[in-house]
């Protein structure tokens, strides 16, 4: 199963913002590869700086409405020359061309809860790599200690995740409580956005379930060979940071 993370693509913005120095980081490998196929490219975050570094850039995603609005940011930034938007699922595609680059930011592959469906994300990716094509998987690193809490009495008690103003003066909130299950290595998160106006007087309230599996550093050297994909590196960071437990995993693989 694929599944989005938020109700709208407004509050997926809002409260998802990436891994510290992502966007720079693919930006940099964009404008050197110069062709990119960015899988699960959701409102553009990642995407647009990738165009605006000179790449030519196609974008991938399943939701319309995020495509919508990933399709407003390229239009609004001048970059509809350089950026093709195709719906599309990232296990299951086929673009008739190959890529110097293919990207998976910010955890989008951990969606992915079967085997079969992550084995076919990266088969097809395989196939849309040029012969010295490179693949970059962003994933977070499982933390144990986190991971363990969540087994607790009371691990999946709502938290507060984040807050965010609006233009009208009021603010929205963001809290969420975990399910885990370790024995499948995936949690289930229940999100309640909740939207407040300047008075502080609650006007609405939505919500949002979804599910991430999460993956550890031999598990993923596994996958990859079963997929005929070669680690060229794992980083544990965008700055080049060596791979520590519970920070990031940066794959690069080839063909």
């Amino acid at each position: 199963m694929q599944n989005t993370l938020y109700t709208s693509p407004d509050l997926y913005d809002m409260f998802s913002t990436g891994v510290a120095g992502d966007t720079d980081y693919f930006a940099r490998l964009a404008a050197k590869a110069g062709r990119v196929l960015e899988l699960a490219c959701g409102t553009g975050r990642t995407l647009v700086p990738m165009a605006k570094a000179g790449a030519r850039v196609t974008g991938l995603e399943l939701a319309p409405d995020m495509l919508a609005t990933c399709k407003q940011a390229v239009e609004a930034a001048g970059l509809a020359r350089n950026v093709t938007l195709v719906k599309g699922d990232m296990r299951r595609f086929d673009l008739k061309q190959t890529f110097p680059l293919v990207v998976i930011p910010y955890r989008a592959f951990q969606h992915l809860l079967q085997v079969n469906d992550q084995r076919a994300c990266l088969e097809h990716c395989r196939e849309h790599l040029t012969r010295q094509g490179r693949l970059i998987v962003n994933l977070f690193d499982p933390n144990l200690h986190l991971l363990a809490a969540n087994l607790s009495a009371h691990g999946n008690a709502a938290r507060r995740v984040g807050e965010a103003s609006t233009p009208d003066g009021g603010r929205i909130t963001a809290t969420a409580h975990r399910t885990a299950c370790p024995e499948e290595q995936y949690f289930v998160e229940d999100w309640v956005f909740e939207k407040f106006d300047k008075q502080g007087n609650s006007q609405w309230r939505k919500s949002r379930v979804f599910s991430m599996r999460y993956f550890f550093r031999y598990e993923m050297e596994h996958l990859f060979e079963l997929c005929g994909l070669r680690i060229e590196k794992l980083e544990g960071g965008f700055k080049g940071q060596p791979y520590k437990h519970g920070a990031e995993q940066v794959w690069t693989v080839r063909r």
